[in-house]
């Protein structure tokens, strides 16, 4: 997709703006006693962060300005302020010294007077309830509140106030509450009305799991990005130099950064999230707001110091802006993760050249599956994409996440290897593209059910031609294995002395299209116990793993799901099944060598990108990782960076101390020691040392 070409529906369209620039991003998310907030103190605090935004709020459940629309409700503490505008002294404050301000909006909900005057803008569970909280009514994304009244509103701000843009807090469907207790799906007569023309279905599901579920997240993600682009339309249309931060079809994309009681720690989750939206959509700009708090219903502790800095590391590696989230004014709750966050948010503003247009760069392509793909019957697809996704990290293969829904626009020149973990289907126009990748000299490693059909047969430029058998029973996988060195024993039959691997996980059996070369053998169960008669296993002729020419590139199907497996067991042999394939693709090659590789402990992750200054490589110290959370971490020492073919090039860290030298061809950077991050930067030809 070019950078200007519109998509159906959404209209979704670059612009350009100040947000094309690296910036940074401090939030103050204001309660209604907070009016009287000291607009000066504030903006010092912003500054000293390492933040020239200020992202304050402005409208919505509250407005902190004296607002004539009646369906508005003034901050009443506004009556204690002189001059009675929070929004009208932050902004001229803000002016005076050189800061942008965002208006922070809240839609999702208002006051029961006014839900009690439009009953028909509420939200309705399926039992007919409206939703409410802590004094507040939910109301409806497809109903006239959201689709003409928003409008008012944001007119009303733009008379007044000249802002550098907005961001929509909780811009969507409410199914589930502030206390997480699930309401469902809305049927607001709005919602009926539009679900049936959207769908064709005559009712709606009332909660997840229900038949139509999946066709209501089509409908409700299709309302959220028609009015979101009808939205940034109007913003653009009335004050072309402000820009909206929202979703797909906003000018600058949003991901928050957070933690919640429960959720067990998937530690790239910041990194994969930005990689999946520069991806999906590579001209807008990303801004990652990390959350200095522990979790919502605990406002006022603080979240772990590396934790918070690590979310902003991940989101600033992968080529997102900053953006720090607090409760309050500044200096007031005692949040002891600010100045990990400040480090990040200064870094970021103190290199700007290194950050001006950073964009992915590396060789491979991870692809992310649709949530909504795991139907239950596995339910293994995102498993297996995080298993995979570890275990690049952990061997240094430099990769982007690709969501599945942006394959289809997906340049074929953009990868040299898509990885596909276990997607149970693709939409016809990804699987189309892929072809045409492989077609074009692209290497296609699919996992698990990537690429078998609901009936057993196998996509026809797949190494596979049908399923035979589905192994994922745990007793029916005991004591089996796959051979991974394909040699026999010493008398030719047995399998010790070789490389084997437990199979664990799901294995689908495949009848193999005769021009597949073979790869990795089953060894068949044999008895385990008592350990006088664990003895007997042979390797079968039944193959594991297939590679097969397509056009001018390859395709290799592993129906195996070895990136869940690797996640229950941590066996590394596990691991390496997948990640061996990949890096072999990558070997492929005239020279036959990796373009980066880095000497260095697994804790170590290498992000790859291109910026205004050159080749930019950043490395992510993952020690840290204990349990749920993060910690300090522990210094890695005499890292090696060697680049195929660079010899000669001008190089340096931002962080530390490197010493560069030659190797032959390669350029070879030496870094002393990488504490939390250290950046890389290697200048493009022309850049030479002296």
């Amino acid at each position: 997709m070019s950078l200007t070409t519109q998509r159906t529906g959404t209209e979704e369209q670059v612009r350009p703006g100040w947000w094309d620039e690296p910036f940074q991003v401090f939030q103050t998310n204001l309660r209604e006693i907070d009016a009287g907030l000291d607009v000066e103190r504030t903006l010092d605090a912003v500054q000293e962060h390492g933040a020239n935004v200020w992202l304050l709020n402005v409208g919505g459940i509250l407005s902190h300005y004296p607002t004539g629309l009646g369906f508005q409700t003034r901050n009443p503490h506004l009556a204690e302020r002189p001059g009675g505008d929070l929004v009208g002294d932050a902004l001229a404050a803000a002016r005076r010294r050189g800061v942008r301000l965002l208006a922070r909006m809240d839609f999702s909900k208002v006051a029961p007077a006014i839900a009690d005057a439009h009953p028909e803008w509420c939200f309705v569970s399926p039992s007919g309830e409206r939703q409410e909280f802590e004094g507040l009514v939910s109301v409806c994304p497809s109903a006239e509140y959201y689709q003409q009244r928003i409008f008012d509103v944001l007119d009303e701000v733009l008379d007044r106030y000249e802002v550098d843009g907005f961001f929509f807090n909780w811009f969507g469907f409410n199914e589930v509450d502030y206390a997480g207790r699930v309401h469902g799906v809305c049927h607001c007569a709005a919602c009926r009305a539009g679900f049936e023309e959207h769908t064709g279905l005559d009712r709606l599901p009332d909660r997840a799991g229900d038949p139509g579920y999946r066709q209501w997240r089509g409908y409700a993600t299709a309302t959220i990005d028609a009015l979101t682009a009808r939205v940034r339309a109007h913003i653009a249309a009335r004050r072309p130099d402000a820009g909206l931060i929202l979703g797909t079809a906003a000018d600058v994309l949003f991901h928050e950064a957070n933690n919640a009681i429960g959720r067990t720690l998937w530690p790239y989750a910041t990194g994969e999230a930005v990689s999946a939206l520069r991806s999906a959509r590579p001209g807008k700009p990303v801004l990652v707001n990390a959350v200095a708090f522990w979790d919502m219903p605990y406002r006022l502790a603080g979240e772990q110091p590396e934790m918070l800095g690590q979310y902003l590391a991940q989101a600033i590696s992968r080529g997102a802006n900053p953006s720090t989230y607090i409760m309050g004014p500044t200096g007031g709750i005692a949040y002891g993760g600010l100045p990990a966050a400040a480090a990040v948010t200064r870094f970021h503003r103190d290199h700007r050249r290194e950050y001006t247009g950073l964009a992915p760069a590396a060789e491979v392509g991870l692809v992310r599956p649709d949530p909504l793909d795991d139907d239950g019957r596995f339910g293994t697809g995102t498993a297996e994409h995080r298993g995979l996704l570890t275990g690049l990290v952990e061997r240094h293969v430099p990769f982007d996440v690709v969501p599945v829904g942006a394959l289809e626009n997906l340049a074929t020149d953009r990868f040299r290897v898509l990885v596909l973990p276990d997607l149970p289907s693709l939409p016809q126009g990804a699987a189309e593209a892929l072809e045409r990748f492989a077609l074009a000299g692209g290497s296609v490693v699919a996992t698990g059910r990537s690429g078998i059909r609901d009936d057993g047969s196998v996509v026809d430029w797949f190494p596979g031609l049908r399923v035979t058998g589905i192994d994922a029973d745990r007793e029916a996988l005991k004591s089996s294995y796959v051979q991974l060195d394909d040699r026999d024993g010493a008398d030719g039959r047995q399998v010790e002395g070789t490389a084997v691997a437990p199979r664990h996980g799901r294995h689908h059996r495949l009848a193999w299209r005769p021009d597949t070369a073979p790869r990795h053998r089953l060894v068949e169960r044999a008895p385990y116990g008592p350990p006088e008669k664990a003895y007997g296993h042979v390797p079968s002729g039944e193959l594991v793993c297939g590679v097969r020419p397509h056009g001018a590139g390859t395709v290799v199907q592993l129906p195996w799901t070895t990136g869940a497996a690797y996640r229950d067991t941590r066996l590394t042999r596990l691991r390496d099944v997948a990640v061996d394939l990949v890096v072999e693709r990558l070997l492929d090659r005239p020279d036959g060598r990796l373009p980066v590789t880095l000497d260095g402990p697994e804790q170590l992750e290498l992000v790859v990108g291109r910026s205004a200054a050159g080749l930019v490589l950043h490395l992510l110290n993952h020690s840290g990782q204990r349990g749920n959370g993060y910690g300090p971490v522990v210094p890695v020492h005499d890292v090696v960076l060697r680049l195929a073919g660079l010899a000669g090039r001008a190089a340096r860290a931002l962080s530390g101390t490197a010493t560069v030298l030659d190797d032959g061809d390669d350029l070879i950077v030496r870094i002393a020691a990488v504490g939390e991050l250290e950046v890389v930067v290697v200048e493009d030809e022309g850049g030479s040392r002296g």
